[in-house]
């Protein structure tokens, strides 16, 4: 997926914090697995995109999320540049630094 126009709504696009890569070469079950782990240490998240009508957050800054939100089943990921992006609501963020 090439760069997006624009993006709507109370959406936000979240940059996945950058991972350690392993010398070692993991099944995509296991890069699954140890991805749903390092979910539940992300406190600062870093806003990659805000929707159109996003009132309080602005690209850059960096946000916290609901621990509920984070549940990594039902996170949406989007390629940009041929980077993973997370796609949240807005509502969805608890504190902005």
């Amino acid at each position: 997926m090439s760069e997006f126009k624009k993006l709507r709504g109370r959406s936000i696009l979240l940059d996945i914090p950058e991972r350690k890569k392993s010398v070692i070469k993991l099944s995509e079950k296991d890069e699954e697995a140890l991805l749903k782990e390092a979910v539940k240490l992300w406190n600062k998240l870093t806003v990659y995109a805000v929707g159109d009508k996003v009132e309080d957050v602005v690209v850059g800054d960096q946000v916290y999320i609901r621990i509920a939100s984070l549940n990594f089943d039902n996170i949406e990921k989007i390629e940009i540049n041929d980077c993973a992006k997370l796609l949240f609501n807005e509502g969805d963020v608890v504190l902005i630094w």
